[in-house]
């Protein structure tokens, strides 16, 4: 064993001559290889982790007007799978076919490949294989800090810059244009949402001037006006909180197990101390003091319309406020991307990289001299030292080849 490094030291320094001119002439074919290559130039831009557009929203009872409108139109929110970022989202819509297909249609790559004319009866054909050499020199990754870099690469520097612009743009593009799909559908949602408040408010309206032509105008004491103020705003309370709870259990707005046992027990609450109110003792028979149900039928009747009317007053409002909101976002949108590091020249020459290949293609040629160099001694060894196991290799090989002439004497 000990003798081994040095046979192999012995073997290379008796094949020097060799050994220097096979590296001689790889190294020299390789370097000249090497300087033939085009030269491609890597643009890279980094933008920084997307946040959700969001703006301030009018709430009515502590709901989001925004999602009170949803539970009504079928819900609007955009949630995102378990685990998922907004970075993700980007990342997957840098990847789409849609985005590298205009990508690659509005800054002629396919005519700087030379596909146009090549493909010029099968102009889908072109877009392919334009799109399978796009994705190549192309890549857009999340890091893992969250950050989003997208990588181009061209023979041109320039042009690197510019289809580098391009996907940035298109990218923006998307995200406004659906972004802006999401505020017109959710604007028309609360625009039906208010004619139906509207169209409420009018019957609650028409009913009350009934009732007043009927029995004439009831004005109430300070204590029942009390009781109607706190009524109506538990039964808007109510209406929202049991939206809430339908909207998360039929799987139109996220929420855990333990959030929607929460919101059914409030709506519960809420629906208990109404009753209360109105009936003046809970379940238990324990009297709260006045109840709606302790006064004249005609007091009643008129309490509770007067209720309806300020849930549906204050129901027609908020959402009109809301719909002039929803205009003015979609009049007023702007680029939610933040480049931190935008596209620019970059100022050298990402391949070839002329040095990595030398050195390893100088090691792997000599590795292999090393192996042949070493299996030639060892080869050359066995001969000498066991000629008669050789000899019978000899023989084999002799009737191998006299076989084949046999073929072609026949």
């Amino acid at each position: 064993m000990s003798e081994a490094p040095n046979n192999l030291i012995y073997v290379l320094l008796k094949n020097r001559i060799f050994i220097i001119r096979v590296l001689a002439i790889v190294m020299s074919i390789t370097v000249a290889i090497t300087f033939l290559l085009p030269k491609k130039y890597t643009v890279t831009t980094v933008i920084l982790p997307p946040e959700e557009q969001a703006s301030p929203a009018l709430s009515l009872g502590g709901l989001s007007l925004g999602e009170f409108a949803g539970f009504f139109s079928g819900g609007m929110g955009y949630s995102l799978p378990l685990m998922t970022t907004l970075a993700d989202v980007y990342s997957e819509i840098l990847n789409s076919r849609t985005l590298v297909d205009q990508a690659i249609l509005s800054t002629g790559y396919i005519d700087s490949l030379d596909f146009t004319e090549r493909y010029e009866a099968q102009p889908e054909v072109a877009l392919f294989m334009a799109r399978k050499q796009f994705r190549k020199n192309y890549s857009a990754t999340v890091t893992s800090s969250g950050f989003i870099q997208i990588e181009v690469t061209t023979g041109k520097p320039l042009y690197s810059v510019e289809m580098s612009e391009r996907v940035v743009f298109l990218l923006d593009s998307i995200n406004t244009s659906i972004t802006l799909a999401r505020y017109r559908v959710s604007r028309e949602s609360t625009e039906n949402q208010l004619a139906v408040a509207q169209a409420g408010l009018e019957n609650t309206t028409a009913a009350i001037l009934r009732f007043e032509e009927e029995y004439g105008t009831i004005l109430p004491n300070e204590e029942i006006a009390q009781v109607m103020s706190v009524l109506a705003e538990m039964k808007g309370r109510y209406i929202e909180t049991a939206l809430m709870a339908s909207a998360v259990r039929d799987g139109i707005r996220s929420g855990t197990t333990a959030q929607l046992l929460e919101l059914e027990t409030t709506a519960e609450a809420l629906r208990q101390s109404i009753e209360m109110i109105e009936y003046g003792s809970s379940s238990g028979g324990v009297n709260l003091g006045v109840g709606l149900s302790n006064l004249p039928p005609a007091m009643i009747q008129y309490a509770r319309l007067q209720t309806d009317f300020q849930m549906q007053l204050k129901m027609s409002t908020a959402l009109e406020l809301r719909v002039e909101q929803a205009l003015i976002q979609e009049a007023n949108i702007t680029s939610s991307l933040r480049i931190l590091d935008p596209p620019r020249h970059p100022g050298w020459k990402s391949k070839p990289k002329k040095l990595y290949i030398w050195i390893e293609l100088f090691i792997v040629t000599m590795l292999f001299l090393v192996v042949f160099l070493f299996s030639r001694e060892r080869w050359h060894q066995l001969r000498r030292e066991n000629p008669e196991a050789w000899n019978k290799w000899n023989i084999l090989k002799q009737e191998i080849r006299n076989d084949f002439r046999r073929k072609k004497g026949k």
